[in-house]
C-alpha cells in the first residue's frame, strides 16, 4: 500500500486497539504525513508492532518510539497541570468545564496517543482577571486575549486557553457562535467536586462536531478530526441520540457535514484490514471530504482561508491582487462587528482605528503577513497558469 493508505491503515488499527501488519514503509514520507496532522504518536502505536518497523534501523526506531513516549509524557504533565488549575478554581468557587481535547483524550484506546497543542477550560467569565493573576504567578504569559478566550503559554510546552465564551463571534460561523451564547443552560453539574460542570453525551458530541465544522469552513481541519469522530462513536462510553443530534445540527447549519463525517469515519475505520476497499467504497461526498481534510494539516491551512478572502474581495468581478490588498487595508466596517464591536458601534472613530490597525498589525503580525503575501502570490500564479 502507498504511504497515504498506510497512514489511514495505521490510524484505523490504533483507534480500534488492534495490531497492524505492514512489511514495508516509506518512513520519511509517513513521518511527514503524520507530523502534518499531529498524529505521529497514534501512528507509532500501531507501527511499532509491524515487520517493517522491526527491520528498520536503530535511528528510525528511536524516532517513532521517542514520539510516542514524548506524547505520553506530555499528556501526563498536562493532566497534572490542569489538575492544579482546577484545584485553584475549586478553592476560589469558580465554576468551570474542561473542553475538547482535554476530554477527548480519555476516550482513545491507549493513553497519550492523541496529541494536542493546548488544553481548553470554560470558566465563569467574571473571574477572568482572577485567573490571569494566578496563571501569571505560575509563570505563564498571556500570548493572546480575544473575544472567546485568554491564551496562556509556559515553557517547555504548556498552553492553556481559558474561555469566557465557547465560540468567538465571526461571520464565517455566526450560527455556531449564536447557538452557544447561552451555554450555561446546557451544563450539567459534576458529581464529586464543588464547581465542575460537563455536557451531556449528546451536547459534548454536538460541540465536537460544531468546533470541527467551524474550522472546516474557515481554514480547514486535519485528519485527526476523523479519528476523533470514530473514537467518539465507538468508545462505548457515550450514549448518543442521533434524532436530537441531527435536529441540533440543522440549527447549526452543519447537518450534512456531521452526516458525511460520521459515515466517512465509519467507512474508513470499521475494517482496517480492507483499507483499499474501504477507500473505493467511499461516496463522492466522503471522498471529497477526505481529500480536503488530508490536504489541510492539523489546524487547516492559511491558503484555504486566503482563497476565500481573495474571491470575496472581488465582489463579483475578476479577482485581482490589487482588489484583495485594497480590501485588506480598507475593509468595510461590517468586518469589525464582532471582533471590534466598539469600533463598529462608534463609526466616527473608524478612520482612526484603520490608521492604528495598518501601522500596528504589520509589526505585530509580520510572520502572518509574510505568509499571507506569499500565499496570495501563489494563488495568483496558479490562476494565471490555468488560463
Amino acid at each position: 500500500m502507498n504511504t497515504t493508505e498506510l497512514y489511514l491503515y495505521l490510524t484505523a488499527c490504533a483507534v480500534n486497539g488492534i495490531a497492524a501488519q505492514a512489511n514495508e514503509a516509506d518512513f520519511d514520507a509517513l513521518w511527514q504525513m503524520t507530523l502534518g496532522h499531529n498524529m505521529t504518536a497514534l501512528a507509532a502505536k500501531a507501527l511499532t508492532g509491524t515487520k517493517a518497523f522491526k527491520s528498520a534501523d536503530a535511528a528510525e526506531k528511536h524516532r517513532w518510539t521517542n514520539a510516542l513516549n514524548n506524547s505520553v509524557k506530555k499528556t501526563m504533565l498536562f493532566d497534572a497541570e490542569r489538575r492544579l488549575i482546577i484545584d485553584f478554581l475549586e478553592k476560589n468557587g469558580i465554576w468551570y468545564m474542561p473542553l475538547k481535547g482535554a476530554v477527548l483524550n480519555a476516550y482513545y484506546p491507549s493513553y497519550g496517543t492523541r496529541e494536542f497543542a493546548d488544553n481548553d477550560i470554560l470558566i465563569d467569565p467574571s473571574y477572568m482577571k482572577t485567573v490571569r493573576a494566578f496563571m501569571e504567578k505560575r509563570g505563564y504569559f498571556m500570548r493572546c486575549d480575544n473575544f472567546a478566550a485568554d491564551e496562556y503559554s509556559k515553557d517547555p510546552f504548556y498552553n492553556f486557553e481559558i474561555h469566557r465564551e465557547l465560540v468567538e463571534l465571526n461571520d464565517y460561523y455566526i450560527e455556531i457562535a449564536n447557538y452557544y451564547r447561552d451555554v450555561n443552560s446546557r451544563l450539567i453539574k459534576d458529581e464529586g467536586n464543588g464547581f465542575g460542570f460537563h455536557f451531556s453525551d449528546d451536547d459534548f458530541y454536538i460541540f465536537f462536531v460544531a468546533h470541527a465544522y467551524k474550522h472546516y469552513k474557515n481554514r480547514g481541519t486535519g485528519f485527526r478530526t476523523v479519528a476523533d469522530e470514530y473514537v467518539l462513536l465507538n468508545c462505548g462510553k457515550l450514549k448518543l441520540n442521533f434524532k436530537y443530534i441531527e435536529s441540533e445540527m440543522r440549527k447549526l447549519g452543519a447537518e450534512q457535514f456531521e452526516r458525511t463525517l460520521r459515515s466517512l469515519a465509519s467507512g474508513l475505520f470499521s475494517q482496517p484490514e480492507q483499507m483499499k476497499k474501504n477507500l473505493e467504497r467511499l461516496s463522492a461526498d466522503e471522498s471529497e471530504m477526505l481529500q480536503f481534510i488530508l490536504s489541510c494539516g492539523t489546524f487547516g491551512n492559511f491558503e484555504n482561508l486566503f482563497k476565500k478572502e481573495f474571491q470575496a474581495a472581488a465582489q463579483n468581478k475578476s479577482p485581482t491582487g490589487a482588489r484583495y490588498y485594497f480590501k485588506r487595508i480598507f475593509p468595510d466596517i461590517s468586518r469589525f462587528k464582532y471582533s471590534h464591536p466598539f469600533v463598529y458601534n462608534h463609526k466616527i472613530i473608524y478612520p482612526f482605528f484603520l490608521v492604528y490597525r495598518n501601522i500596528v498589525n504589520p509589526i505585530r503580525h509580520r510572520r502572518y503577513l509574510k505568509r499571507e503575501i506569499q500565499t496570495i502570490h501563489k494563488i495568483k500564479s496558479d490562476a494565471s497558469e490555468q488560463k
